[in-house]
């Protein structure tokens, strides 16, 4: 690696001010994780309640977006088995600890929106029935209740889409039956939907009108001052600019197996999803939702361009 790049990266770890450790820890430490753990997946029985423990533990203070979507493309490439998955959150949805439980329930809102089959397999291990023992359960905290119920109420409305599996309307109808109330659905929080899976060969942002609208609900989108709107931008900027460099200065087969590499794509997609939260809750404020569009397509462009270096895959 240059020493040009290799100033770069010092800068790099520098510009994102997360903590003021090195860049290595910095960049490595929240995005590579998830890579250790897929890698520690074939090591071992039980790695799919693992891999979810990690992605719904009690040290997040929020969820952990990447991590979420790593175990949607685990599912979508057949490399976990998806009944599997979720059976594991299944189980920490039984877990009485307030944030495990309303991680796991976020953990698999992300997994139906993004994993064709992650329905089925919802019906089929009666998640829903665990669902409405959290409704149930006069200890649950207001917040894990409401989100069970608003993915409930979601999930009951999509008769169309769902017809095919009555378990979720007939859950719905039987809670509205009893007198439950729904707190509704906020249409301006939007999960991270990603179509088609990450490891397919162009990423793509998603297409809002090609989703239903039933699934276009919930979870929890806050706005950001100007200061953390500024950072987020920077962060994407320094990350994307970083990225263009290591791709155009190597050759391709080592872009492709250097760590750096694989953390910096990383990066981009957190930053992605950060600066489509960002245009979510931008509002009236046109200079920011100018900005914001105009960060997230440049972040397409060096992951397309990043995608197009991988070989074509083997048929």
């Amino acid at each position: 690696m240059s020493d040009n790049l290799m100033e770069k990266v010092n800068a790099f770890g520098e510009k994102l001010k997360i903590g003021g450790v090195e860049v290595g820890r910095k960049v490595t430490e929240g995005m590579s994780s998830m890579s250790f753990k897929v890698k520690e997946f074939f090591n071992g029985p039980n790695q799919v309640d693992k891999l979810v423990e990690d992605a719904t533990s009690e040290a997040h203070e929020e969820p952990d977006w990447a991590m979420n979507l790593d175990l949607c493309d685990l599912i979508n490439t057949e490399k976990v088995n998806s009944v599997e998955l979720i059976r594991a959150i299944k189980k920490r949805i039984m877990i009485k600890i307030p944030r495990v439980q309303y991680l796991a329930l976020v953990l698999l809102e992300t997994v139906v929106k993004n994993c064709e089959k992650a329905f089925s397999e919802v019906a089929a291990e009666r998640v829903l029935d665990e669902m409405v023992r959290v409704v149930d359960d006069p200890q649950t905290v207001v917040n894990n209740r409401n989100k069970a119920l608003v993915m409930i109420e979601a999930w009951g409305e999509s008769t169309g889409e769902l017809r095919y599996l009555p378990v979720f309307e007939e859950t719905y109808k039987s809670l509205r039956s009893r007198g439950i109330r729904f707190p509704g659905r906020d249409n301006e929080s939007l999960a991270p939907i990603f179509t088609p899976p990450r490891s397919a060969t162009v990423p793509e942002s998603p297409h809002v009108d090609d989703i239903p609208r039933q699934f276009q609900q919930d979870v929890p989108v806050q706005g950001y001052t100007e200061e953390q709107t500024k950072e987020a931008f920077d962060i994407a900027r320094n990350s994307i600019e970083l990225l263009s460099t290591v791709l155009s200065s190597s050759p391709q087969q080592d872009v492709l197996q250097d760590d750096l590499t694989a953390t910096l794509v990383q990066q981009c997609r957190r930053s992605q999803i950060t600066v489509q939260r960002i245009v979510e809750t931008a509002g009236d404020n046109e200079a920011i939702l100018f900005e914001a569009l105009n960060v997230n397509d440049e972040i397409l462009k060096v992951l397309t361009k990043y995608e197009e270096l991988k070989p074509p895959p083997v048929l």
